[in-house]
């Protein structure tokens, strides 16, 4: 079996970034505002655009990574703002790289799943609330990982686009577990008359985040004031 590889640059096209910063511009600047942030750490930064977002209206914003691809590219293409540190690494790496505190924490998408299992969710919750100022804020991002949840949304709507004359196209299914919930990564490359030149399939775990775990696990993290918004 082979691996599609997700360059950093293919990875960015399957978002719409202007459409989806748009949506969450008021969300996040409100936020930013009402609590008189001045520094601002990323955790899975990935191409850097939330970043730059912020270094917009912080004095400081650090974003942190562990694909070294993913924060050239950033730098490259991403980052405008002179008061932006990208540093290699992950939640695992968080008391080694930092000793200062920050007014706010984020970790989007699905970082913290993506860590794999509960013993590593709690790990990262803990080494979060240390690098916290006192009474400062962590926004954690991640799917409803509620089985009916999951059931009504197995698969998501393919993302399409072109690029050097290949038509990529790619879907996501996910499959609840109790402990683990699996998600497949289906990639179909079109020739330019599309015809299917190739087809890749990775499967990776994620760990299964249920509303009343996830409350259990921020408390025993130290987090005193825990609130679960979304769009449904």
């Amino acid at each position: 079996m082979k691996i599609f590889e997700l360059t950093p640059e293919l990875y960015d096209l399957q978002v719409d970034w202007e459409k989806r910063l748009e949506k969450e511009k008021d969300f996040f600047i409100d936020v930013l505002r009402k609590r008189n942030v001045k520094s601002v750490l990323d955790i899975g930064c990935g191409t850097g655009h939330h970043v730059q977002l912020f270094s917009n209206y912080v004095e400081r914003v650090v974003g942190i990574d562990p694909s070294e691809d993913r924060l050239g590219y950033a730098r490259e293409n991403v980052i405008r703002s002179s008061n932006v540190e990208l540093v290699k690494g992950g939640f695992e790496d968080l008391d080694r790289l930092f000793t200062e505190q920050f007014d706010l924490i984020v970790s989007l998408g699905n970082t913290l799943p993506i860590l794999g299992n509960r013993r590593k969710v709690k790990l990262a919750l803990k080494s979060t609330r240390r690098r916290l100022v006192k009474g400062g804020l962590a926004i954690f991002q991640f799917l409803n990982f509620e089985p009916k949840v999951i059931e009504e949304n197995r698969f998501y709507y393919p993302k399409i686009f072109e690029k050097d004359g290949i038509k990529y196209i790619f879907l996501k299914h996910f499959e609840y577990g109790k402990l683990k919930t699996r998600v497949d990564f289906l990639t179909i490359l079109l020739s330019e008359e599309n015809n299917i030149s190739d087809f890749f399939v990775k499967t990776s775990f994620l760990c299964t985040l249920r509303i009343n775990l996830f409350l259990k696990m921020v408390k025993n993290s130290g987090f005193k004031n825990i609130e679960l918004f979304g769009t449904g």
